[in-house]
């Protein structure tokens, strides 16, 4: 599975995912400044699925139906960055494949899957 980490995660969230073996794609290093539909054309050519705290991408996911692979929204947080990079990188290695095709609200509390409608 591949990822595209939009700029608005820290790079903490990038060095995490790929010490855990993962292939990852930083906006922040590639693709500074692309709009969120430039971001969403790349993810669905690469088969990405995007990592945002932007509530935008489940907007084009599920309101605009564009055929991203997936998005997990990362959703504002007190703990510490260490513990919100832990915690994604286990919720990408326990669920895998499961986050395809699916919007995944990650919050403090509880995993929210909505899926995503096909064109």
């Amino acid at each position: 599975m591949r990822f595209l980490v939009d700029e608005s995660r820290h790079s903490a969230f990038v060095v995490g995912l790929r010490e855990a073996g993962r292939d990852v794609r930083y906006a922040a290093e590639t693709d500074r400044r692309a709009t969120d539909d430039d971001l969403t054309a790349l993810a669905i050519a690469e088969d990405r699925l995007i990592i945002t705290a932007d509530y935008d991408f489940g907007e084009l996911a599920v309101r605009r139906r564009q055929p991203i692979p997936g998005v997990v929204l990362l959703a504002p947080s007190e703990a510490a960055i260490a513990d919100q990079v832990a915690r994604l990188v286990s919720i990408v290695s326990n669920w895998g494949n499961a986050l395809k095709g699916v919007l995944t609200i990650v919050e403090s509390r509880r995993v929210r899957i909505r899926p995503l409608s096909p064109n």
